[in-house]
């Protein structure tokens, strides 16, 4: 009979012991569960926020987009304002420095109809501003700048075109002033800034002619590929003939040489 009690109570006490695991287990899982439970919260808001950040993301890109198409007809429209804004603008070439006087406005409204022969446009012809290039202005009166100005009319400006295409080359004061001319200064671009890279002296002398101190002799040229190719000539290696894939500049002949002077 003792034994029996004392079998029994072990395994009351056995009961109690595993009831108390089952309710420690039973008290872990409902913790997790509610950490579970938790993270699931924080994963689902986790999630609209970032379908949020993806819808404005998304708005964003349309936003920019829309702002860039913008951007681009704002541009083109400014492109097209300016562009209108130039179509009254001329350049005179060759005028002698300073016979503009301090206003070159008023001297243009008179001095063109009179040079130009229009005398339709006399006491007519308004400009509505003047400037000289933004040039540095040398001491050289064979150098003069170039005179930019703005018509108030558009008629005027296609008046003064078609009438300076019909005389040609014109003269003032010994000083030749013509659309050609100017085409002819602005080909030595190329070489003038081959000369800056290659650090050589030279100058653009009027009308259309460049100096250059190459090389301890100081060469004259009217032809720009002239000058051009007799630099890249005489930098070449003596003792290295060209690669076949490099295209040798070719010589100057003695017509290309008649454009070439050497001051005495």
């Amino acid at each position: 009979t003792n034994s029996m009690e004392s079998i029994l109570q072990d395994i009351h006490q056995t009961n109690s012991q595993i009831e108390e695991r089952i309710s420690e287990i039973k008290s872990s899982i409902s913790s997790m569960d509610k950490k579970m439970e938790a993270f699931t919260k924080g994963l689902d808001e986790a999630e609209h926020r970032l379908g949020n950040t993806e819808d404005s993301v998304h708005g964003l890109e349309t936003t920019v987009q829309q702002l860039q198409e913008t951007v681009v007809k704002l541009q083109e429209k400014t492109d097209d304002l300016e562009n209108r804004s130039r179509r009254r603008n001329l350049r005179l070439v060759g005028l002698p420095e300073g016979e503009e006087g301090k206003d070159p406005s008023p001297f243009l409204e008179s001095w063109l109809p009179s040079f130009l022969n229009l005398p339709d446009l006399s006491n007519n012809l308004e400009v509505e501003r003047a400037h000289q290039a933004f040039l540095p202005r040398t001491s050289s009166t064979d150098r003069p700048r170039m005179l930019i100005f703005k018509l108030l009319r558009y008629r005027d400006k296609e008046v003064i075109l078609r009438q300076a295409r019909n005389l040609g080359t014109l003269t003032f004061k010994n000083f030749q002033m013509s659309a050609d001319l100017f085409q002819k200064r602005k080909s030595f671009f190329g070489v003038k800034r081959l000369c800056k890279d290659l650090d050589i002296p030279f100058a653009l002398l009027f009308p259309a002619r460049l100096w250059i101190d190459f090389q301890g002799q100081r060469l004259f040229f009217t032809n720009p590929l002239d000058a051009e190719n007799h630099m890249k000539m005489a930098s070449l290696p003596q003792d290295s003939p060209p690669s076949p894939r490099e295209q040798r500049p070719r010589p100057l002949s003695r017509a290309d040489w008649s454009s070439v002077s050497r001051p005495t």
